[in-house]
């Protein structure tokens, strides 16, 4: 009867002490920390993101011309306003075809630039055509434990944090020290993982996201046994003790 006494204690002290190390504390959840004992990442300036293949584009014309309007009928010649603006695949050779206008090279390019090539290009019609020209695919993706779906990238230099705000944060059970975005290259995907409680994440490589980025946050070690509230240890510490109590009183 006493081993059986001494495996129960121990046994209930054994859960308790895993448990306490499973809690969540500020340490596992906390943005934006100094610790020394997070990664470290360099500053890196902005890239502007550049054209690829199968990117869509939106081309709007402006102009008061009505053999401009013929060509890009999305465009208003009346009242210089552009409409809805037509879409254009860029394809696997870095080219888009546009009314009469083919093979044109702009992938590689940022939007900026491919804007002044494809309005260049119209003036040979029209000197007097204006051009807006956007990215039509211009979203990233986030599964796993921050939800999931697709969400619109609506200001230039959106941030990782920004993003995730949009699908509600990553949830307790989220690892934040591997968090993974696949981003489309010109070499094909790449996968960049980093730790996203480092104050030093700001202004590096990882803190902008990029169209079609895939944002990924994968289920923390041990977060079944997690306890998240001070109000879950206590129900945990009051169940375990009433089960050990029970038990000694059973083999008494």
């Amino acid at each position: 009867m006493e081993r059986i006494k001494q495996i129960a204690i121990w046994s209930i002290a054994a859960l308790l002490l895993f448990s306490l190390a499973s809690c969540v504390t500020n340490y596992t959840t906390q943005y934006l920390q100094t610790r020394k004992n997070l990664p470290q990442y360099s500053k890196k300036d902005y890239q502007w993101y550049v054209l690829k293949p199968n990117d869509q584009i939106a081309v709007r014309v402006l102009s008061i011309n009505e053999d401009i309007t013929r060509l890009f009928p999305s465009s208003s010649a009346s009242s210089g306003q552009s409409g809805s603006g037509m879409s254009y695949k860029i394809y696997a050779d870095s080219t888009v075809d546009l009314p009469f206008i083919s093979h044109l090279k702009i992938g590689g390019l940022t939007l900026e630039v491919a804007n002044q090539v494809i309005e260049k290009k119209i003036q040979e019609f029209d000197k007097n055509a204006s051009v807006v020209i956007a990215l039509n695919n211009d979203v990233f993706y986030i599964i796993g434990e921050a939800g999931k779906g697709q969400f619109p990238i609506y200001k230039d230099k959106l941030t990782i944090f920004q993003a995730l705000a949009l699908a509600g944060d990553i949830r307790t059970n989220g690892d934040r020290g591997k968090i993974k975005v696949i981003r489309e290259t010109s070499k094909g995907p790449v996968v960049k993982q980093f730790d996203i409680r480092s104050n030093s994440l700001l202004d590096s490589e990882y803190y902008y996201v990029y169209p079609n980025d895939i944002i990924y946050v994968s289920t923390a070690p041990g977060s079944f046994f997690r306890i998240e509230s001070f109000s879950s240890l206590m129900s945990l510490v009051t169940t375990s003790v009433t089960f050990l109590v029970l038990v000694l009183n059973t083999i008494k």
